[in-house]
Parts: C-alpha cells; structure tokens; sequence
C-alpha cells in the first residue's frame, strides 16, 4: 500500500477561512483560479490535548444527568410530604357529632399516654328492631377536656361529642382516627 501525503487533509481545512476570502473578494482575477490556501503564511497546523475546549461537552451531560436525579428525588419528597401531610394531619371529616352514654375514658398507652374514650350511641340503644353494631371510639387529646369527661362516665346523662376523623392515627393523638374536639351535655 502506496502512502500518498500530496493532498489536503479535510478535518484541517480552515472553512472559516475560505468564506471570509469570499466575503472579502481577495478570489479574483488569476488568484482565483488558483485555490485559496487555508493556512496562515509561516504557521505549521497544530493539536491542543490540553483539554480546552472539545473536552467540555462532556461536563454538561454529565451535569444534566445529575440534575435529573436532583429534580426526581426533590419530586419524589414533595409527593412523599404531601401524601403524609394529608394522611395524618389534615382530616377527612370535621364536625362529626354522636349523642350517646360515656362508658369509658381512661389514660392508655407506654410511651405517649393518652385518653381513651367509649361511648354508647343513643340511636343505637333506641332502635330494638337492630341488632347492637358497636360502640363509638375515640381519643382525646386534652387532658382538661378528657378529665371532665369522665364526670360523665357511667352517670347515665347523654352527652354529645364533636370529633374529626383523620385517615391514619398518629402515637402522640391517641390510638383511634376519631379525635375529641368537644362536648356538651345534654
């Protein structure tokens, strides 16, 4: 195999160069038909390995790839955030109200004692043609208002309880999802 080094070699050719003659109109007359030289008079081509300038595409994909992740993990904690914001915190009903006899409040727990309440409801106990369903659970936050509450206990005077409902039940709550707001007796 013959080497042939006569010709110009295309990945050093200065294009630049040749559209700047163009423009300039330095291509006329018998330069013209004499093919533009695409290296400066007296400078011998050259390489730079040092890494200045073609080697900086690659920083940016690396970059974008670790925004990416930054942007999925930062996603994934806003909808992790949410999600346990309204499962635990915000409640689903609010207002809830049940007339009934207080059979229980006592103080439950190990770590994170609270107040306990059962209660009887007053339509259960009036409608014979039903079997008895269940009693009515809940928890109480206050100690004050769980303190008066058990006034009422086993006294046979109905009360009536305002509680929110909640989707998950939280230690420091109390044990059920229905969290005593207030009550009156009736």
């Amino acid at each position: 195999m013959k080497f042939d080094d006569s010709d110009k070699d295309y990945f050093l050719h200065d294009f630049q160069s040749d559209n700047e003659n163009k423009d300039s109109g330095l291509n006329t007359g018998a330069a013209a038909n004499q093919p533009a030289s695409t290296e400066p008079s007296g400078v011998s081509p050259s390489f730079d390995f040092t890494g200045g300038g073609e080697n900086q595409t690659v920083l940016p994909a690396k970059k974008k790839r670790r925004h990416g992740w930054l942007w999925f993990f930062l996603a994934l904690f806003v909808i992790l955030a949410v999600t346990v914001g309204i499962r635990y915190f915000v409640p689903y009903i609010t207002e809830s109200q049940v007339t009934g006899y207080v059979t229980l409040v006592e103080k439950r727990g190990i770590i994170f004692r609270t107040f306990e309440g059962e209660m009887v409801s007053e339509q259960q106990l009036a409608d014979s043609g039903r079997l008895y369903s269940r009693d009515v659970y809940f928890s109480i936050p206050n100690d004050s208002v769980a303190r008066r509450l058990q006034q009422y206990q086993g006294s046979g005077q109905p009360v009536t309880i305002t509680c929110k409902r909640y989707y998950g039940t939280l230690p420091w709550r109390g044990a059920s999802n229905n969290i005593l707001v207030s009550f009156t007796p009736k």
